[in-house]
C-alpha cells in the first residue's frame, strides 16, 4: 500500500483513499469559494466536479484539469489536489473546471478500469456509459483554452508528454520544468508510439490514430481537443517511482503548463 508522506497534515494515508481525497476537496472548496457538485454516482462513489465563479458564469476559454481516469494511477489525483491547495491565482482570475477523480471506484480498488470493467480513457465517445453521458452533458457549450490530463505509466522509466497543439509546441519546455524531479523517459518508443526525448506532438489525423492505434475508443484528451479545447496535454509519470516524488512532478507540471502557455502571468 502506498502512503503519502505529507508535511501538510499530521497523519499519513493511502494513496487510494478516496474518502480523504473527497474531504480535502470539500474543505478546499469551502475555504476558497469554489463550487463542488456531484456529476454522478459510479460504483457506489460520488464523482465530483469543481468550478470557480468564472466557470459557473460561463466565461469562455477556460482551463480544464482532470485526474484519476485510471484508478491504479494515484499520484495525479494528489498532485492536482496539492496544486489547488496552494491557492494558485488562476482559481480567482480564469474560468477553471476540475475533475479531481473521474474513476473513484478504480482508485479505491487500485485498478485501471471502472466498476463495469471499462477503460474510461478509451470510451469518452461512448454515451452508453452513464459517467461519459454525464460528462458530455456537463461540457455542452463550454470552450477551453487548455486541458491538462494527468496520468501514470507502469512501464515508463521517466516522465513523458502527449501534446495536442494547434500552434507552437511548448512540450519540451514543460518537460524541462519537471525533469529535475523525475528525469525524462528517453525511450524512442512509448506504448507503441514514437517519442523524442519524452515528447510526442500531434495536431492532425487524430481520428486515424484512434482507429488504427487505440482500437476505435477515444481518450479524454483527444476528444476534448477535437470538440472544445484549443490545446491539450497528457502528462505521464512512472508509477514505480516514489509516490511523493510523482505527486511533486504532477504539481510542477500543472504550474509549468499554466505559466508556459500564458494562462497565468
Amino acid at each position: 500500500m502506498e502512503v503519502i508522506r505529507e508535511t501538510m497534515v499530521a497523519f499519513p494515508h493511502s494513496g487510494h483513499d478516496y474518502g480523504v481525497l473527497l474531504t480535502r476537496w470539500e474543505a478546499l472548496a469551502n475555504r476558497v469559494g469554489l463550487t463542488l457538485s456531484i456529476l454522478c454516482e459510479e460504483g457506489g462513489f460520488p464523482v465530483i466536479v469543481i468550478e470557480n465563479s468564472q466557470a459557473l458564469a460561463g466565461e469562455p476559454e477556460g482551463i480544464y484539469l482532470s485526474a484519476g481516469v485510471h484508478g491504479d494511477e494515484c499520484a495525479p489525483v494528489w498532485g492536482l489536489l496539492h496544486w489547488a491547495e496552494s491557492d494558485p491565482a488562476i482559481l480567482r482570475t480564469r474560468a477553471v473546471v476540475i475533475f479531481p477523480c473521474l474513476n473513484p471506484y478504480g482508485l479505491v480498488e487500485n485498478t485501471r478500469r471502472d466498476h463495469r470493467g471499462i477503460d474510461l480513457n478509451r470510451s469518452f465517445e461512448n454515451l452508453e456509459c452513464p459517467l461519459i453521458r454525464s460528462w458530455t452533458t456537463f461540457l455542452e457549450g463550454r470552450r477551453f483554452a487548455l486541458s491538462l490530463n494527468l496520468h501514470e505509466d507502469y512501464d515508463a522509466g521517466g516522465i513523458y508528454l502527449y501534446e495536442l497543439a494547434r500552434d507552437e509546441s511548448r512540450g519540451d519546455k514543460l518537460l524541462t520544468a519537471c525533469e529535475n524531479i523525475i528525469p525524462r523517459e528517453m525511450a524512442g518508443t512509448v506504448d507503441g508510439s514514437d517519442f523524442h526525448r519524452g515528447l510526442l506532438t500531434r495536431s492532425g489525423d487524430l481520428e486515424k490514430v484512434v482507429e488504427e492505434d487505440l482500437g476505435g475508443g477515444y481518450p479524454e484528451a483527444i476528444l476534448l481537443f477535437l470538440r472544445c479545447c484549443r490545446d491539450s496535454y497528457t502528462f505521464e509519470t512512472p508509477s514505480e517511482h516514489d509516490l511523493v516524488t510523482r505527486v511533486q512532478a504532477h504539481e510542477a507540471f500543472i504550474a509549468a503548463a499554466l505559466q508556459e502557455t500564458g494562462e497565468i502571468a
